[in-house]
């Protein structure tokens, strides 16, 4: 049997929560491996602009992002 409209609509306002969740967590997820990337090249080709400082705000962000 069949769900009826108001219990579609029910269902429906029900999950939106979760379906932004999941969108937001795949959205973290392509961010911190991106972030990953980029430090990994960072770290491989040492420019003389990239000073430890920037690093270590890198190395603790992606500590962070992982800890999630």
């Amino acid at each position: 049997m069949m769900p009826s409209r108001a219990e579609q609509s029910h269902l429906s306002s029900f999950t939106k929560p979760w379906e932004e969740v999941a969108e937001l967590e795949a959205r973290l997820t392509r961010a911190t491996n991106v972030l990953s990337e980029l430090y990994e090249l960072l770290e491989e080709y040492g420019p003389h602009w990239y000073t430890p400082a920037q690093e270590e705000r890198a190395e603790s962000t992606l500590r962070l992002l992982r800890k999630g």
